[in-house]
């Protein structure tokens, strides 16, 4: 007999719920992580108790997003109205101290499953409202269309928080991707000769998936009272930064993850907004992320400063962050993926005059914390993370070369 589930109330709030919400919410930083099941950038955890749902829509036409947020859950079977995108768990304690299993539609459990913490990353600690250093964890679990949830921690780990996530479905009609520009000169003996007389990719890159066309829901920005949760600020490229979201490989639904992830990010962690400048996915499409105006720039303001993001706490404000999506810790990444990643890397190394293949002393402007680290870095290379996986990471090396030597020529 399948346990009963329990019974919450998921009312739709008007488009400043989540802000109203996001105010209560409490800021950490997660420890040293290992790779999670499935990828999620800081810690933070809402303080409010009991489940708080929201259901709002992006641009007109744009899928509906659902949330429902819990506080400390438990080990009580949890419902959802709503077939879950993916469920967001934040709690304190051992990183591998927590399962998770999930219910169908009629109250069916699925088998426990282990849940890991996922990458540090947050606000600087010069941001109005920054991301605290704490023993907190959070990850991101795909949920597969799954109706509730249930939580088991082991002795020691407290589960903060909980939000299940339904970022509704959007295939991206009319949208291709990048092979249908041309075969980008790849690194190898036989580079310099692809490579001369091509023209350097061109920055917005073409095909470029805007905000808009992916579904975010701008509201989410703003707090209750109408102004700005994480207000732009630009500031002269230094270096920039690869990822892996550590989501699903050949992703169904890409703009769907992507949405995932703006949920967790703008609302569950109290950023105000998706912490990545651009995602790219398995067919290498490339995703607008961190809002930077309405300019048509992506990630930049009319001078050509980058936009403050919050993919790798306390050197943000002039990093680019790049978060491919996936899982990179075994599986290679895909050709398209691969080739859209060098794509967008050349033109961004480009626009800011930055040697790739050169060690940078990056200076935070917000704050003058100095780190020395690579003009092409991996997340790793800033802080204590596997992410961007190690077969991303392994794969700079040669993608700076690739890079450096388009630009040369």
């Amino acid at each position: 007999m399948s346990t009963p589930f329990s019974t919450h109330s998921h009312a739709e709030g008007d488009k400043h719920a989540d802000g109203m919400q996001r105010r209560r919410f409490l800021a950490g930083l997660s420890a040293l992580p290992t790779v999670p099941l499935l990828g999620a950038c800081g810690p933070d955890f809402l303080e409010s108790g009991g489940a708080s749902p929201s259901a709002t829509s992006g641009a007109r036409g744009a899928p509906r997003t659902r949330v429902s947020q819990t506080r400390s859950p438990g080990r009580e079977i949890q419902r959802t109205s709503f077939p879950m995108t993916a469920l967001g768990i934040t709690w304190t304690g051992p990183q591998r101290g927590l399962k998770v299993r999930l219910y169908d539609k009629g109250g069916n459990p699925g088998d426990w499953q282990p849940v890991n913490a996922g990458c540090p990353c947050g606000k600087d600690p010069s941001d109005p409202t920054p991301t605290p250093a704490s023993a907190a964890s959070r990850a991101l679990v795909p949920a597969k269309g799954s109706f509730g949830y249930q939580v088991d921690a082991a002795s020691g780990v407290r589960v903060i928080n909980a939000i299940a996530i339904d970022a509704g479905l959007s295939p991206l009609l009319g949208v291709e991707d990048t092979t249908s520009l041309g075969k980008f000169p790849s690194e190898g003996p036989s580079s310099s000769g692809s490579a001369e007389g091509s023209p350097t990719p061109d920055f917005p890159p073409p095909g470029l998936i805007t905000r808009k066309k992916w579904g975010a829901d701008e509201s989410k920005r703003f707090n209750a009272d109408g102004s700005e949760n994480s207000p732009t600020r630009f500031f002269p490229a230094q270096a920039l930064t690869v990822h892996h979201t550590v989501t699903a490989n050949e992703d169904p639904d890409p703009a769907a993850t992507v949405r995932a992830v703006y949920e967790q990010h703008a609302i569950a962690n109290d950023w105000g907004d998706i912490g990545y400048h651009f995602l790219i996915d398995s067919k290498g499409r490339i995703y607008e992320g961190r809002f930077s105006g309405n300019d048509g720039v992506p990630a930049h303001d009319k001078q050509g400063r980058v936009v403050t993001a919050f993919h790798t706490v306390g050197f943000n404000s002039g990093n680019i962050g790049i978060a491919l999506l996936g899982d990179f810790t075994k599986a290679e990444q895909s050709p398209a993926m691969r080739e859209a990643l060098a794509r967008l890397l050349t033109s961004l190394a480009e626009k800011h005059n930055l040697d790739v293949e050169s060690d940078i002393t990056y200076r935070n402007p917000a704050d003058g914390r100095t780190k020395r680290a690579p003009a092409l870095a991996g997340h790793r290379d800033w802080i204590a993370t596997e992410c961007p996986g190690t077969t991303t990471y392994t794969g700079l090396e040669a993608l700076r070369r690739q890079i450096a030597g388009l630009l040369t020529d």
